[in-house]
């Protein structure tokens, strides 16, 4: 689970402006680096920005090759782990039942930085060589330090990620600043009321300064740009966890581009129906992994 070093941030050493990978490209280089000796479907390794990364590989019972397959990268918090994450989200059966390939990267000594958005690139073209990936219909999602690190890649991928999902991640100023006004992808983000680590109101953790929830939708809309007022609902209160969920959307966006929010009351730093909350606090079970893979299957690349 987070860690006080999630509290500060992760350090991400980008400048503001246009991210892309024409500003990772100068970080590329190849190497002769050889990889662990994996037992999976790939041997679950690639080199990306000179450097070996590894990740988690599962693979549904429905794939066939040859047949177009949707991709989905989850990306784990502050410090962690891929497997670790799966282990937290019980993301994976969800998947599975949609048929997404499903990947948890490994950050490096278990964090993320600027690099994530070149390995999300070097990622796909890896499957695809190997596998049967749907190029239109890849998706992020990630909690924490993850969901910061899947808004940069939303930000700087837009033409590769056809939809985004942040989990206990508020945007910070930093990604908001290099984030252009022109990039368009449908967006998903859950956060508790309660959450310390990216505070509802927004904080300022040293030079790390996080908005609060309603300064990241408002960002959001502008990036988007959708009109009006969000339909609101409030969830049925089925599960006795101390918590109510509310949701915002909006579809009147550009393009293909829309949002959805889940409002958590008494929600604390948690990934939805997960294994635990740091710190210990009120947990959501009223919704889960269902309603990040129902949001991002039906958005493809340009439709």
């Amino acid at each position: 689970m987070e860690s006080d070093l999630e509290r500060r941030g992760p350090r991400i050493p980008w400048r503001a402006g246009v991210i892309g990978l024409s500003v990772l490209a100068g970080l590329a280089c190849g190497d002769n680096a050889t990889g662990p000796e994996g037992d999976g479907e790939l041997g679950e390794w690639l080199r990306s920005n000179g450097v070996v990364r590894t990740y988690e590989l599962r693979i549904p019972d429905s794939y066939v090759q040859g047949q177009p397959t949707p991709v989905l990268l989850a990306f784990h918090g502050n410090p962690g782990t891929g497997e670790g994450f799966e282990s937290y989200t019980g993301l994976t059966p969800y998947a599975m039942d949609a048929g997404f390939i499903t990947v948890y990267p490994d950050g490096i000594q278990g964090t993320w930085g600027i690099e994530a958005v070149l390995l999300v690139h070097d990622l796909i073209l890896h499957l695809a060589d190997s596998l049967s990936v749907d190029k239109d219909r890849v998706y992020v999602t990630g909690f924490s330090a993850g969901g910061s690190i899947t808004q940069l890649i939303a930000c700087a991928l837009p033409d590769e990620v056809a939809a985004a999902a942040v989990v206990g991640a508020t945007i910070e100023k930093e990604i908001s600043d290099a984030c252009l006004s022109s990039r368009l992808i449908p967006i998903m983000l859950v956060h508790g009321t309660d959450d310390p680590v990216f505070p509802w109101d927004g904080a300022i953790f040293g030079n790390v300064i996080r908005f609060s929830m309603e300064a990241t939708l408002n960002r959001w809309k502008v990036l988007n740009q959708c009109q009006g007022d969000p339909v609101v609902d409030t969830l049925p209160d089925l599960v006795d966890d101390g918590t109510r969920v509310w949701s915002e959307s909006w579809t009147d966006c550009g393009g293909s581009a829309e949002i959805l929010f889940y409002g958590v009351e008494n929600g604390r730093h948690t990934w939805p129906s997960g294994t635990s909350s740091f710190p210990p606090g009120y947990m959501t079970r009223e919704i889960s992994g269902q309603e990040i893979v129902d949001f991002l299957g039906r958005h493809t690349l340009g439709g």
